[in-house]
């Protein structure tokens, strides 16, 4: 597609607000989903730490 200036390409023929809804969206779930894996990580990490914690402490005794 060939457009004359910015705001065509933006438009694009009258389908951009639709376009742009869907790459927004997109864009929102794979950040989302980002946050949400390195928060799920860190609660397994702290979860496995915590039971290594307690499994040497009842080894100990």
């Amino acid at each position: 597609m060939n457009w004359e200036s910015i705001t065509d390409f933006f438009v694009m023929n009258g389908h951009g607000y639709y376009v742009w809804w869907a790459y927004g969206i997109l864009a929102a779930t794979v950040i989302y989903e980002i946050f949400s894996l390195r928060a799920r990580r860190a609660r397994i990490c702290r979860r496995l730490y915590r039971e290594a914690r307690a499994a040497k402490s009842t080894l100990e005794m």
